[in-house]
């Protein structure tokens, strides 16, 4: 059963990916759809859940903190994936967010103190190789040289950083604040703050008129919503199973680069330099190598 839910997150994580793709190439507003898909979550969640997750006396469970602190942390994550998607490539940006699991691996075997060995060491410099020469690209002309540069400084730090410290939280939260078990409303209550912090910047966009919500943007926040509470549904799941984060996270990562690259080339004929597709291909050798050992 650990297996299904692994598959389920993997599958989750790459179709939130090429949606983004998508979004691009539909002129969809990314922050617009980003905003609506976490309330899409909250729906997907409640109704799995069977009931309505706000209770009285909520704000008092151990997780209620860090499923705020979670939600802020989501919401600038997923839009800076977004524009890595928009401005590198789908199978750019999923290893520039996947070799956070460097974050996460090192996390996992200082606090829970988990295996390690040569191989984990080997994958873990092994990725950060790979994080710089994925991010090596071409510049098309003069006039966007500055801004290019600036997004290639910022936008991989960024990813990188953020999205395994939200992987390091997810773990502490799920192992040493609910005990393994599995707590639906700690995911929905993640969701519901990345939505409402969103839905405040957004709505004060629409009342000075400087943006206007429209139907594309809902149907494509919809599309992207649940997949989206999958994806940390099933991972959540797996970390409840048992197994060593330090092994999970470079599984579930390794899986989402090869197959995000592959239907990248597939769906949208994505083309990359020789360097990085050595840069995936020595991400993937690392994430394997973490994996293996």
């Amino acid at each position: 059963m650990t297996l299904l839910y692994l598959l389920g997150s993997i599958l989750s994580s790459t179709l939130i990916n090429l949606i983004f793709k998508v979004f691009e190439q539909k002129e969809v507003d990314t922050y617009q759809a980003i905003v609506v898909n976490y309330f899409v979550c909250v729906m997907t969640g409640s109704l799995l859940m069977g009931e309505v997750p706000i209770q009285s006396g909520f704000w008092q469970t151990d997780w209620f903190p860090y499923a705020i602190i979670l939600g802020t942390l989501f919401i600038s994550a997923f839009y800076a994936v977004a524009l890595t998607v928009q401005y590198f490539g789908v199978a750019v940006a999923v290893v520039l967010q996947k070799m956070s699991v460097v974050i996460s691996v090192i996390f996992a075997i200082y606090v829970y103190s988990e295996t390690v060995n040569i191989l984990k060491i080997g994958g873990i410099i092994l990725a950060l190789i790979a994080v710089v020469l994925t991010n090596i690209r071409k510049k098309d002309n003069a006039e966007t040289n500055s801004t290019w540069s600036w997004l290639m400084l910022i936008l991989p730090l960024f990813v990188f950083f953020v999205c395994g410290g939200i992987e390091c939280l997810l773990q502490y939260t799920q192992m040493s604040i609910i005990g393994g078990e599995i707590d639906m409303r700690f995911s929905i209550f993640i969701f519901g703050t990345a939505g409402s912090i969103g839905a405040i910047y957004l709505i004060g966009n629409v009342l000075t008129g400087k943006k206007q919500i429209t139907r594309k943007n809902i149907i494509a926040g919809i599309a992207l919503g649940v997949p989206n509470y999958f994806s940390l549904h099933f991972l959540l799941k797996v970390l409840s199973s048992g197994w060593e984060g330090s092994v999970i996270f470079p599984v579930n990562n390794i899986a989402i680069i090869v197959a995000a690259a592959v239907a990248a080339w597939l769906l949208f004929k994505e083309k990359l330099r020789p360097v990085n597709i050595l840069g995936i291909t020595t991400a993937v050798i690392a994430i394997a190598l973490i994996a293996l050992s």
